[in-house]
């Protein structure tokens, strides 16, 4: 997806990075409109501050893996991690993170935390040996009050990998 320019205070829009991450920042709601900046990116600033003062938030997606903390419990598990970072604390933080196995939702599961910086949160489940498996999940941020975009979601996904054995390696 190619970047596009938006009227002030509107989500810079971008395509998804082949690393697994992607990041937004919010823009001052004086500001002119933004110019495209690198692909994966959003800013939200402040109207009061001469300076802009942003918060750029970054989600990530690591690629799905055997559980080694499931191998140690006992349970044959699959697992993905996702995390979202942001330069500041936030208002409120959700993020969502979602297992696929061979194409289907395998497992879905959601967290929230309320003035935190960041926040991180996986999806686990048995572990079927010989099958591929992805990541994906999007977190809605809420900026503090004074801050453009007031609300916005990002989202992203991680490799497709294929688990061969359910097993430690």
């Amino acid at each position: 997806m190619i970047p596009t320019p938006v009227r002030r205070g509107a989500l810079l829009a971008s395509g998804l990075a082949a690393a697994g991450a992607m990041t937004l920042t919010a823009l001052p709601a004086a500001s002119a409109a933004p110019s495209p900046g690198p692909a994966s990116q959003l800013t939200a600033g402040t109207a009061k501050a001469p300076v802009p003062d942003e918060i750029r938030c970054r989600i990530n997606v690591h690629n799905p893996h055997y559980s080694h903390h499931g191998d140690f419990k006992g349970r044959n598990q699959v697992n993905v991690v996702a995390d979202v970072k942001c330069g500041k604390p936030v208002a409120h933080l959700t993020i969502r993170v979602n297992l696929y196995k061979d194409g289907t939702l395998y497992k879905s599961s959601q967290r929230s935390n309320a003035g935190r910086a960041k926040i991180s949160h996986n999806a686990a489940r048995r572990c079927v040996k010989k099958k591929r498996y992805q990541g994906t999940a999007w977190a809605d941020v809420v900026m503090p009050p004074g801050y453009l975009p007031p609300t916005q979601r990002i989202a992203n996904k991680s490799e497709v990998v294929l688990i061969r054995q359910c097993k430690r390696s």
